[in-house]
């Protein structure tokens, strides 16, 4: 048996010993390498280093980046994981996401998985799992992903857009985007945050990728 890398890109110390630090502590197999980014400019080069580092190990089953505010319950986390990847064209697994989607709004297309937040459940079901993309929250990624795919830096800066646009470089290449039942519990302040950062964001991703619904201002 392989290893589970888990990653966190982390901007503030207590949230991530609050929130996602036992919830790491839970799920981790006593192998689990961790690795703890930091990053006051882009997520998009913070998570690139993560691969670029674990891409080298050769007993890499699955790399996990999640946000510092989210915390996994399930202790047979691992065991989910590599459930989910267990067809070789999946790529990338998540908890939430949608199909039919046209902009960084992956929300506004049809919903599925499901994920317990402060404004209560999100449960959209597993009938379906593939999906166009799923929500960064929770960004699990098969050792082909890690090897072969990277967060995009040349397009976007900030802290936008790097979980949709590889969700669909993932699609381009051929491989899946499923959600998976990983129970969890994400501590959401919920909006966009830099709103006109988003905005920009999203219109660079839909130039890039020849979409043409614009998110409503």
């Amino acid at each position: 048996m392989g290893v589970i890398a888990f990653a966190s890109c982390i901007a503030d110390q207590d949230t991530f010993a609050s929130r996602a630090l036992p919830g790491l502590r839970r799920v981790m197999e006593p192998d689990s390498p961790f690795a703890e980014l930091t990053t006051t400019t882009s997520i998009h080069e913070a998570y690139n280093e993560a691969l670029e580092h674990f891409a080298q190990a050769p007993d890499l089953e699955a790399l996990v980046l999640l946000h510092e505010d989210v915390e996994l319950y399930d202790p047979e986390f691992c065991a989910l994981v590599r459930r989910a990847l267990a067809d070789p064209d999946v790529a990338i697994v998540g908890a939430i996401g949608a199909r039919d989607v046209r902009s960084l709004a992956w929300w506004e297309g049809t919903m599925a998985g499901r994920v317990a937040e402060t404004r209560g459940v999100l449960d959209h079901a597993f009938d379906d799992p593939v999906v166009d993309a799923v929500d960064g929250l929770l960004l699990v990624l098969s050792p082909w992903a890690v090897r072969n795919l990277r967060f995009d830096t040349d397009t976007y800066t900030g802290f936008h857009a790097y979980d949709v646009d590889i969700c669909f470089a993932a699609r381009a290449a051929g491989r899946k985007v499923v959600v998976a039942d990983l129970p969890l519990m994400h501590y959401t302040k919920t909006g966009y945050g830099d709103e006109r950062a988003w905005r920009a964001a999203d219109a660079a991703f839909r130039a890039k990728w020849g979409l043409d619904a614009a998110v409503a201002a």
